[in-house]
């Protein structure tokens, strides 16, 4: 299920990226390993100051099946961890490419090619992040279930 979700993600990037109105369009523009590197340097450390690393450790093993619950809160304790690695990151996305087309608008020099160019590689944390979240989301349903059917098998 989880592997459709990201195939879904990836042929939408593709057709999204690749097709244009006046044909064929090159997907290179949608590639930036600054503005990854970007949102896993501002995430990770977030994650880790509010302590939840581990259990989102638990929340991917939990969601693909490696292990099994022991209790109500540890399942809401994972859960809570994927939502806030989904928001951290939207978030991390938003303020990279404020400050990418903060930069670029800076540095105008009046050349329209060159600024939608510079404009396109700035927004990059935003498409980045948003197809992260679309990734993370069947995992934060995945964990919603478990809770749901943990409880249902205590009562």
């Amino acid at each position: 299920m989880y592997l459709l979700a990201i195939l879904g993600v990836i042929l939408l990037v593709v057709i999204g990226g690749g097709v244009t109105q006046t044909g064929a369009a090159s997907l290179t523009a949608c590639i930036d390993t600054m503005s990854l590197l970007l949102i896993i340097v501002v995430v990770i450390p977030v994650m880790a100051s509010m302590g939840m690393l581990k259990d989102l450790n638990h929340a991917f093993k939990l969601t693909l099946g490696r292990r099994k619950a022991e209790s109500l809160r540890e399942l809401k304790r994972a859960r809570l961890a994927m939502t806030y690695l989904i928001r951290s990151s939207i978030f991390a996305g938003v303020v990279g490419a404020l400050v990418g087309c903060i930069q670029v608008l800076s540095i105008y020099n009046g050349e329209m090619k060159v600024l939608s160019a510079s404009l396109g590689v700035a927004i990059c944390p935003l498409l980045y992040a948003f197809v992260f979240a679309i990734i993370l989301i069947p995992f934060e349903a995945g964990l919603e279930q478990k809770i749901l059917e943990f409880m249902e098998s205590e009562e």
